[in-house]
């Protein structure tokens, strides 16, 4: 069997015990069933995509992808496995393999997948657009995902745990930590769709504003500001005039803002 490898790869058939898994793997979570499932398929067709590892010494081999692939090769009792090894790779680069391998293939929990972009733009210094470029995703999409770091770890259960949306998660993310676990409790309990749970948010925050009562411009100041992510300060009167500010530090950030509008590019 052909398979693609990089330069400096080769492919080879290398015993089980002999691998171990990728220090940076931003994959935990593993379905027990879904791996049985697999390894039923190994059992009865082989496996057909090698996994990608890279020496470590002493005869060890670390994986840069294909976790997945060799817990179900153990379970199904095979004693070695196809292994592409990229020994072409530095440090630096096999956690970005190995990142990106994941991403692509969206394996990765939606959580894990947040975790997985932050390590990813934080090692190669890449803003969001960049790192989208990276795994073959829009902004939007990192965004998105980036914005679910903001949950608290009780949401980020319910999150991974699939009782919540991604459309949930986004809308818990504008709400203080504080307030986060009470509305994902609720949504999960009454199974509110993200329209149901959007409309109470908005119920809970609104309160009419009054001329001179500062607190409250301030208040709603900050909801905006966490809705979407820069800073937006108000200002008003008794009339109804007022003007908004939305702070941003770069082009690419207010690209971003512009996005989260609901403006594209091409419209200017």
């Amino acid at each position: 069997m052909n398979y693609d490898t990089a330069a400096g790869s080769q492919v080879v058939r290398l015993p089980l015990d002999l691998i171990r898994p990728g220090k940076a793997q931003m994959r935990r979570i593993f379905n027990p069933d879904a791996l049985d499932d697999l390894a039923e398929s190994i059992r009865s067709a082989g496996l057909i995509q090698p996994v990608v590892v890279r020496g470590i010494g002493d005869g060890l081999y670390e994986l840069l992808a294909g976790e997945r692939r060799w817990r179900a090769a153990q379970r199904a009792g095979l004693h070695d496995i196809p292994a592409i090894v990229r020994d072409d790779v530095d440090d630096q680069e096999a956690v970005v393999l190995g990142l990106i391998e994941n991403l692509q293939r969206e394996s990765l929990t939606p959580m894990e997948t947040a975790h997985g972009l932050k390590e990813l733009s934080a090692r190669l210094e890449l803003t969001h657009a960049a790192a989208a470029d990276r795994i073959g995703k829009s902004r939007v999409y990192v965004t998105n995902f980036l914005r679910l770091l903001n949950l608290c770890e009780a949401v980020q259960e319910r999150v991974n745990a699939g009782e919540l949306s991604m459309g949930h998660a986004r809308a818990l993310a504008t709400l203080p930590a504080r307030d986060q676990s009470h509305w994902a409790a609720e949504t999960a309990r009454h199974q509110w769709s993200v329209r149901t749970l959007e409309a109470r948010l908005r119920q809970r925050t609104a309160q009419p504003l009054h001329e001179g009562n500062d607190a409250e411009w301030k208040r709603l100041g900050r909801r905006l500001t966490e809705l979407l992510g820069n800073k937006v300060e108000l200002r008003g009167d008794a009339r109804g005039r007022g003007d908004m500010t939305i702070k941003f530090h770069t082009f690419e950030e207010l690209d971003g803002l512009l996005e989260r509008l609901g403006y594209d590019n091409d419209d200017f």
